[in-house]
């Protein structure tokens, strides 16, 4: 067989296809050689194809759809619900997603429907997505609700405490976990001025945002001055809508500190109970201390060292 390309040979054919046809016995036999020996066809085959005449190959068998319509478009809703995800991690997602969606009422599907929804593979999920990514192709995807809060609280770096008055607190939270984080366990919310060093601390059941806020609120009552703004940093028991709210309502400024750079929250830091408490044993529930998980006898701690009898 002849190394030359599939459009070399079809070239080669429109351009002997002619000159066989209307030339002689003799001419046509010379042509079938040089034919042959280019393309590297049987001598019947190539008679075949300059006769006009090439034989139809059969077609290839497709393989048999399982999956109509419905299926496809139940997976874009949920392709789109999951913020376009990959269809591995999609199809890990589908037993929660499902069944979410449908108690909330964005997605109805009928039983059958259901059941090939929860059967499909990751790679068909894929297929049948092509042509919804082909649409959404350049398309921007979805801002997160958190990213597009976490970019309306400005940044304080540690630079930037020039020399403000009292009121400004820098925020944290401490794990009384014992060194293990696993099963449950209470937190500290720790605040910690920046002009004169005062820290106030409060106890939390679990790291949630509205605790934050009503345990922030306990503590602001209890400061010696007027509680003016708190910087926190990037976890989402700080930057959510119940502190943001709060922060606005009660006239506070509330900033945050960048990613992953602990000197921006050096103060509190310094301050905190598993710096400070831990090389000193005795003074409070420090970080390596296991504590059962009800926070009333933390909180007892807290106020009595706040105001010691």
């Amino acid at each position: 067989m002849s190394k030359i390309s599939a459009e070399a040979r079809k070239e080669l054919i429109a351009a002997v296809v002619e000159r066989y046809r209307t030339g002689s016995a003799k001419d046509k036999g010379l042509i079938l050689d040089e034919f042959g020996a280019l393309t590297g066809y049987h001598r019947k085959h190539a008679i075949r194809i300059l006769n006009g005449n090439p034989p139809k190959l059969p077609g290839r068998r497709g393989r048999r759809c399982l999956y109509d319509q419905a299926v496809t478009a139940a997976l874009v809703v949920l392709w789109e619900a999951s913020d376009r995800v990959c269809g591995e991690r999609l199809k890990a997602l589908l037993p929660v997603l499902v069944p979410a969606l449908e108690r909330h009422g964005h997605l109805c599907l009928d039983p059958g429907v259901r059941e090939q929804l929860m059967a499909v593979s990751a790679a068909t999920i894929d297929r049948r997505l092509v042509e919804a990514l082909s649409v959404t192709a350049g398309q921007r995807r979805r801002r997160s609700s958190r990213n597009g809060l976490r970019s309306s609280v400005e940044v304080r770096t540690f630079a930037d405490w020039q020399d403000p008055e009292p009121g400004f607190v820098e925020a944290d939270l401490v794990a009384h976990c014992g060194g293990v984080m696993a099963g449950s366990f209470v937190w500290s919310l720790v605040l910690t001025d920046i002009a004169s060093g005062w820290t106030d601390c409060a106890a939390l059941l679990v790291r949630e945002g509205r605790l934050v806020v009503e345990a922030l609120d306990q503590v602001r009552k209890a400061l010696p001055f007027p509680l003016r703004g708190v910087d926190t940093d990037n976890g989402t028991e700080f930057l959510n809508d119940e502190l943001v709210s709060y922060c606005r309502e009660q006239g506070l400024e509330l900033t945050r500190s960048r990613p992953y750079r602990k000197n921006d929250q050096a103060w509190v830091t310094c301050s905190s109970p598993r710096s400070s408490w831990r090389r000193r044993p005795g003074r409070g529930p420090g970080y390596t201390n296991a504590i059962t998980p009800r926070s009333p006898p933390v909180r007892g701690c807290w106020r009595r060292m706040r105001f010691p009898s």
